[in-house]
């Protein structure tokens, strides 16, 4: 076999380097950050300037009474970056909040993404949670951006995130029941009657078992169905001691009863912590890790 030349086996390399540039994608630019002008940065235009005049004042009112800096930022186009992407390298240039406390937040809005991201610093994470964010975006921007209206989104979520700074909870999301779920709740009601009338062991092998979805169901739609939830809860307490006293009290199967406890406690709720306050403004230096909420209309 002859041997290739030199020139030929030049070719052969300089064909196979081409091939394998062209099968690597070539990055796109990144969208540029924008420079910071002030706590509303409204770069998309969305936002009337008495409106944005207005949203200047109350977010400087709530650096000057808690030092936490929130920012709002709109852009016409994330240039192909994930929001999350974007909102990161904003407020590791913009450095928010102040460098003892990582109390920064960022409301950043990409009008043609049609993309939202609350970006919170480390300081507010325990406050400012990422279910908290998401809530202030689904529930409070998101409907008014559906509807057009971008001002108000903007300004209601930045008033969400003030008043979560200042230690007030948000509203309570609207009851969003299922069709069909009151009808499962009048089917859970006859399943309890029959409980009642079964008693015994049958009652009671069939209710040990439905205990934990019983109670799961009634106590999650109680405080959305009012009248119907109390009566569900106490019947459901009813049933489950009379089916289960008879087994106890005869001593069958069992040589020690179940805890008396249905009745007696009550099942409750759990609050978070308190809510530590933040002093004055000290001009930036704030450090963030990801927390926050993303989310679309």
């Amino acid at each position: 076999m002859s041997a290739v030349s030199p020139r030929l086996r030049a070719a052969v390399v300089a064909a196979a380097f081409a091939l394998a540039s062209a099968a690597v994608p070539v990055a796109h630019a990144q969208a540029e950050v924008p420079v910071l002008v002030g706590r509303v940065n409204d770069y998309a235009d969305l936002l009337p300037s008495d409106a944005e005049a207005a949203l200047e004042a109350r977010l400087k009112a709530l650096e000057d009474e808690t030092g936490a800096q929130v920012v709002v930022l709109t852009v016409p186009s994330l240039a192909g970056d994930p929001i999350e992407d974007f909102s990161i390298r904003v407020v590791e240039q913009w450095k928010l909040g102040r460098a003892d406390a990582d109390d920064g937040v960022l409301i950043v809005v990409a009008a043609e993404d049609r993309a939202l991201r609350i970006e919170v610093g480390y300081g507010l994470e325990p406050v400012l949670t990422d279910l908290r964010s998401r809530r202030i975006i689904s529930e409070i921007m998101v409907p008014r951006f559906r509807d057009g209206d971008f001002a108000g989104g903007i300004t209601a979520g930045a008033d969400a995130v003030a008043a979560v700074i200042r230690g007030q909870e948000l509203p309570a999301p609207a009851p969003a029941a299922p069709d069909g779920l009151r009808e499962g709740l009048i089917g859970l009601l006859f399943m309890l009657v029959w409980l009642t009338l079964a008693g015994g062991i049958v009652g009671w092998l069939v209710t040990a078992a439905l205990t934990p979805v019983v109670f799961w169901i009634v106590e999650t739609v109680a405080a959305g169905y009012g009248w119907l939830g109390v009566v569900l809860w106490w019947l459901a307490v009813a049933v489950l001691r009379r089916v289960m006293r008879g087994p106890m009290a005869r001593g069958r199967r069992m040589r020690s009863g179940w805890p008396d406890t249905f009745g007696r406690g009550g099942f409750g709720g759990f609050s978070g912590g308190s809510r530590g306050g933040f002093g004055g403004f000290s001009g930036g230096g704030g450090s963030f890790g990801g927390g926050g909420a993303s989310g679309r209309w």
